[in-house]
Parts: C-alpha cells; sequence; structure tokens
C-alpha cells in the first residue's frame, strides 16, 4: 500500500476507464455518482475513513460503472488491483470484511434512493450535509450552494433557499463556499428518518467486536 493524495473535484473512477486501484480512505470524502445522462448526475453513495473506492475489482468487474469524485481534499492508502486479490485469496476475514462492506454500500445506496424519492427538499439537503460531517473533522463542510443542488438533484435556488431556513434555525452558519455546522441535532431532526438507518447499520455490520473479542476486553 501506498499514500496516495487526492484533490477536490478530483475523479479518482470515472467510466468507461478502467477501475486503477482500490482507495482506503483515511482523510477526506468521496461521492459515488451514476451518470444517468450527459447533464444528470446521481448521487448514490458517499465514502469517508469509513470505506473505500474499487469494490467492483472484487468481483472482477474492470471498467468503471459509477463516477468516484472527491468533495474535498484528502488521501488515501492505495492498493493495486493485483495486490487486492492477492490479499483477499490469502485473508480470509479480510474477504469477509470486503463483503460485509460491499453489502453495507447497498445499505445506503439504498437510503439515498428512498431519500431521493420520498423526501423533501429540506429533508434531503439536512441528510446531505449530515452525511458530510460525519466525514469531515470540525464543522465547517466545503460546499458551494451550486455543488449540493447538484448532488441532491435541485435547483441552486432552492438549495440557497433552505439554507437561509437552516440559518434561521440556528442549525448551521452558511458562508461564501462553506457551511458550518452549529446544531447537529437540529438538522437530525429536520432529515427525519432519511438519515440515520445506513449509519446504524453501518455499526451493526462492521465495527462491532465479535463476542470473543468483547469477552477478552
Amino acid at each position: 500500500m501506498k499514500r496516495r493524495p487526492f484533490q477536490r473535484g478530483e475523479k479518482v473512477e470515472k467510466p468507461p476507464h478502467a477501475v486503477q486501484s482500490a482507495l482506503f480512505v483515511e482523510e477526506g470524502v468521496i461521492s459515488v455518482i451514476f451518470p444517468l445522462s450527459p447533464t444528470v448526475n446521481v448521487e448514490v453513495g458517499m465514502i469517508g475513513r469509513e470505506g473505500m473506492t474499487g469494490t467492483s475489482l472484487f468481483t472482477g468487474v474492470s471498467p468503471a460503472l459509477f463516477i468516484a469524485e472527491a468533495r474535498s481534499a484528502g488521501w488515501a492508502f492505495e492498493l493495486q488491483p493485483d495486490a487486492l486479490m492477492a490479499l483477499v485469496r490469502r485473508d480470509e476475514e479480510f474477504a469477509t470484511r470486503l463483503e460485509r462492506y460491499r453489502a453495507w454500500r447497498n445499505v445506503q445506496s439504498a437510503m439515498i434512493a428512498a431519500s431521493g424519492r420520498a423526501g423533501n427538499i429540506e429533508q434531503n439537503l439536512a441528510r446531505e450535509l449530515l452525511m458530510l460531517h460525519d466525514r469531515i473533522d470540525g464543522d465547517k463542510i466545503v460546499a458551494t450552494h451550486e455543488e449540493l443542488g447538484a448532488y441532491i438533484n435541485v435547483r441552486r435556488a432552492s438549495v440557497t433557499e433552505w439554507l437561509h431556513v437552516f440559518e434561521g434555525e440556528h442549525w448551521i452558519k452558511s458562508r461564501r463556499g462553506y457551511v458550518e455546522i452549529t446544531d447537529r441535532p437540529g438538522l437530525e431532526n429536520a432529515a427525519g428518518d432519511f438519515y440515520g438507518p445506513a449509519e446504524n447499520a453501518w455499526f451493526d455490520m462492521l465495527a462491532k467486536l465479535p463476542p470473543d473479542a468483547m469477552a477478552a476486553q
């Protein structure tokens, strides 16, 4: 493995090019985007230090099916495909955790899809801000209104309107180029049922220690 930096806006995976490596994110945020059309991209996943890119390599799929775009500058541990597959074949526990992570990503994607289909702009924007906040240090999220609108598939003007509402409720401070979270419980209440289930599933599927390890502690 080697340290691999990435820059804000960089596409670390992009169809139809082959996936070059797996990135185990240590700092920064990467969005997984489905290119619905040349003008419409839909966010279907978000990766921070809880996850990795390149999961398609685990199944032998080489061409990228999704865009993986960095939302902020950061870095990851990079593993080349041959090394990844050698480790999977050699280490059963590692392979099992990868399978669990891939399964959890499906849960996350389903939650984002449900939010986009059944949630309103307030709920989707609150969910997006919370998911970003989970994956950064501190409370300042670097993002423009236009970028937030693109990721939740609404007009920039709608994002601006709702950020003003959030600021009026003292949940955030909106500044040029970034949003600062000031009342996280307020945002969680605004997101409703569309934030929380996927995050709880991550702890259930990946973070909980097995019974023997818990007993040893």
